[in-house]
């Protein structure tokens, strides 16, 4: 199994975090077919070949992301897809 590990730096307030988690659990949903939880600030996902979960704090984002072996081979291009994501989920709203 491969990891991913994610963390980024933030200034969204209280308001903007909810709703970047909103659209990050409805993308993850609809554009990857995952099974989203989730508790207050945490994200836990699921779908064919990967799995993880992503936790948003006051001032910073942290998750993981595992791959199964087929999708291994695509580690770099996932995430430079994830950063390009993380980029337009963590813009000021």
């Amino acid at each position: 199994m491969s990891i991913i590990r994610l963390s980024r730096s933030h200034r969204l307030d209280e308001h903007a975090q909810e709703v970047a988690l909103e659209r990050l659990s409805a993308q993850l949903g609809t554009a990857l077919g995952a099974k989203v939880e989730r508790s207050e600030r945490v994200l836990r996902f699921a779908g064919t070949g990967f799995s993880g979960t992503v936790s948003l704090y006051d001032n910073r984002l942290e998750g993981e992301v595992h791959l199964g072996m087929l999708m291994r081979p695509m580690k770099r291009a996932i995430t430079k897809e994830i950063e390009a994501g993380l980029s337009q989920y963590l813009e000021d709203t």
